[in-house]
């Protein structure tokens, strides 16, 4: 029973009693009353802090039952809210017969189900610090499947945490339909970081066994601080497409001399699609100059795991030379890929009437203008990037589950979980996009962007990255200021999407650290027709070139920087995964990056001067792109380059008394890195081949050893049995190229070296050399 003042006169305003409590509690709680028993609401006197210091200690004298007496927060922001809660003991991992869906309410009258006792037993276990990593607990079972967490985050508001950062961390809608099928188990890890800054951070890393690498991230934090986001549920609602028109806007009027200055020209593709209506467009023509216009970003698809349906609608959707005229009428777009129907469905509701898409604007059977696409992106008002669709047959605007269950604070062992937003640069690697050659160009050369994703758009130009962070709780709505955590490093390293734009606008700068990291890129690339490996980059290179006319296109690598552009290192000798690939890589030339199997992992950027001897003899057999007209035929001549001739260094990459010995004999691992001991012979001078990565190593007579990388694993076996001389050119301070003789003067590079000693080459004559 609990009394108020209401049933007697004689107890001071605010005071309640009850009956339950003990006379010794009363001292402690600093409480009074006529009867044993004396606690509820503070008297006025009472400072807030004092509350909290009460109920801490209520908690931890194991009596809930008064601590729901006291008030629980004061407002949304969660600041009367204990600093560091703390349970009265580490809680025990359940082990109840009841099912993991099990809900019950929580000390923050929150439904919590017995999945979630699991996590706060993580939690509790973890968050203390102190201990030891042997004696921490790493992960716990929070559901048997997502379709079992799905349907516990009805009840349990805990759980709706968990699943939406599963969700948000699915780029396209065919990952969120196939995490949503699948059926292994719902763990949860407990996860520390050091950010660069030295902020330490703690975070849940939620892992579905089916999907491997395909992680949610729940932030803790041990004051509620960050508001929980409640976005459309559904990506075609006018309010997300308001959005993107706001952020149009906002450039075009406020980023005045930054945004706009990126555009290449005037000039229009030689086809436009024009969005007559919802349902019926047509192509034109000899449009007036400057006409705004949206391309389009996409993905086709593979052909091979398409289905016969989806490779004919993919089919009905080009443009031939056999149906062109009549497109040039009114036809509906009914039939047209669907991700293509949705982009129109976009630039339409934004208030455009033109866009550009290959499919429709290319002539399939006669393609012209791909020399020119860098104009295309380049001078569209802005590029509509689909990250949603990793095929055009799939749906650019559906359904974002991740925000079909709205999520609220709520605080689990002393901690308030809240979803992480990832980053656009996280994004930009993680999109399907992130794997398609041809695609680079098409987001770098766009001084504006709008990307769209399965549960929410983000827009990039050269003054700003915006993400979609409108919440709505009734009538209200505000931009909210939410820490973003990349779960990728590489995101600290990546340029910004009009980074290489602006650097060639600027003039007068280094633009060969832009082209290594868009070589490095490119070359992970995947991409249908191998006869496009330059092609497809040709845009780039063109606008490359229109920045510094001085400079000469040698098949993906630049004149002015070839001792850089030579050096590019493998991560590991590679091997063509196909022979039609193997034939196909062939026609390049060894010395450029050109000749790798497609999506080969590789580091451009040495960290090297170039060698004082090392320079490029002009070889008339070369056809010079003096005589182009335009940076476009100059380009396209440069892509035919087979020779070079090169002068530098030349030794034999180890001496002829050198030893073979076993790798494994001088490598030794220390804290997880690899070092090399010669304390048994350091007199003599030995080498080594790693068999599985194509490492060459080469120690002289008490000086530094040497690492060497093959390209190629079919030369490690002919490097073995001492069929080919591998011999060394000097081509930076520290750095060189591994080259094999196949001819009278006539040389193949068979891979590369950095971090080379400066006296590697003391004492080697130099050589004139042609590159093959």
């Amino acid at each position: 029973m609990i009394t108020g003042r209401d049933s007697d006169p004689d107890i001071p305003a605010r005071q309640v009693f009850c009956e339950r409590t003990p006379a010794w509690l009363c001292p402690f709680l600093g409480v009074w009353g006529p009867t044993p028993c004396a606690y509820a609401e503070p008297s006025p006197p009472l400072a807030q802090k004092t509350v909290l210091r009460l109920r801490d200690d209520i908690t931890r004298l194991k009596m809930p039952f008064l601590r729901n007496l006291l008030p629980r927060h004061a407002d949304g922001e969660g600041w009367l809210s204990p600093k560091s809660p703390r349970s009265p003991r580490s809680p025990k991992s359940p082990k109840s017969p009841k099912p993991l869906t099990y809900t019950a309410k929580n000390t923050e009258e929150l439904d919590q189900c017995l999945g979630c006792n699991n996590v706060e037993y993580l939690i509790a276990e973890n968050a203390a610090g102190g201990k030891k990593d042997e004696g921490r607990v790493s992960s716990v079972l929070l559901h048997n499947s997502f379709d079992e967490l799905e349907r516990c985050a009805s009840k349990c508001q805990i759980c709706r945490v968990y699943r939406q950062s599963l969700l948000l961390n699915e780029v396209t809608f065919e990952g969120v339909r196939e995490l949503r099928k699948t059926n292994g188990q719902v763990n949860v890890l407990w996860q520390e970081k050091t950010a660069q800054d030295g902020h330490h951070r703690a975070f849940l890393s939620v892992e579905v066994k089916d999907r491997p690498g395909h992680a949610g991230v729940v932030n803790c934090n041990s004051r509620n601080e960050i508001e929980h986001l409640a976005l459309r549920p559904y990506s075609h609602d006018p309010t997300v497409i308001d959005q993107a028109k706001q952020w149009l806007h906002t450039c075009l009027e406020a980023h005045v001399g930054q945004c706009d200055n990126l555009k290449f020209s005037s000039e229009n593709p030689e086809l436009l699609i024009e969005i007559q209506s919802p349902d019926y467009i047509r192509l034109r023509d000899s449009l007036p100059i400057g006409t705004p216009y949206v391309a389009l970003s996409y993905c086709w698809g593979n052909r091979e795991i398409m289905s016969a349906d989806e490779n004919a609608e993919v089919e009905r959707g080009k443009t031939f030379t056999t149906n062109v005229g009549p497109r040039h009428k009114s036809f509906a777009i009914k039939d047209l890929p669907t991700t293509v129907r949705d982009a129109l469905q976009i630039v339409y509701s934004v208030g455009l009437r033109y866009a550009w898409i290959d499919t429709l604007c290319v002539l399939q059977d006669a393609p012209t203008g791909v020399a020119t696409m860098h104009k295309v992106y380049a001078n569209a008002l802005f590029t509509l990037c689909s990250c949603a669709t990793t095929r055009a047959t799939q749906k650019l605007l559906d359904r974002r589950y991740a925000w079909s269950e709205g999520t609220e604070p709520c605080c689990l062992g002393g901690q308030w979980l809240t979803t992480s937003d990832m980053s656009l640069n996280e994004l930009r690697l993680t999109s399907p996009l992130a794997y398609r050659a041809w695609t680079l160009q098409e987001e770098r050369l766009s001084p504006r962007m709008l990307y769209v994703t399965s549960s929410r758009m983000y827009w990039s130009c050269a003054a700003c990255d915006e993400m979609e962070l409108k919440p709505i709780y009734g009538q209200k709505m505000k931009k909210l200021q939410r820490p973003v955590y990349a779960s990728s490093d590489r995101n600290l390293e990546m340029p910004m999407a009009q980074e290489f734009l602006m650097a060639c606008r600027a003039g007068g700068g280094n633009l060969h650290p832009f082209w290594a990291d868009t070589v490095k890129s490119y070359a992970s690339r995947d991409m249908t027709n191998l006869s496009d490996r330059l092609q497809a980059l040709s845009g780039l290179a063109a606008k490359y070139l229109s920045a510094d006319r001085t400079d000469e296109y040698l098949a993906g690598i630049w004149a002015n920087n070839l001792a850089e552009g030579l050096l590019w290192k493998v991560t590991g000798a590679v091997y063509p995964k196909t022979e039609k690939e193997d034939i196909a890589t062939a026609k390049w030339p060894s010395w450029s990056w050109a000749t790798l199997p497609v999506q080969t992992v590789i580091d451009a950027n040495v960290n090297s001067a170039p060698a004082a001897s090392f320079q490029r003899i002009p070889d008339d057999t070369n056809r010079s792109a003096g005589g182009a007209t335009s940076v476009e035929e100059a380009i396209e001549q440069g892509q035919e380059v087979k020779q070079i001739c090169v002068y530098g260094r030349v030794r034999n990459l180890w001496k002829p008394d050198s030893r073979r010995i076993d790798w494994g004999s001088v490598s030794k691992f220390v804290n997880e890195e690899e070092k090399f001991t010669f304390a048994a012979l350091p007199e003599q001078d030995a080498h080594a081949i790693q068999q599985n990565s194509g490492r060459i190593l080469v120690y002289e007579d008490r000086k530094k050893e040497v690492i060497s990388q093959l390209d190629f694993g079919r030369d490690i076996s002919r490097v073995q049995s001492n069929e080919v001389d591998l011999l060394a050119l000097e081509v930076g301070e520290t750095a060189m190229v591994l080259v094999e003789q196949c001819g009278q003067g006539i040389y193949r590079r068979v891979g590369a070296a950095w971090d080379v000693r400066k006296d590697f080459f003391t004492g080697a004559d130099g050589a004139v050399l042609y590159l093959r």
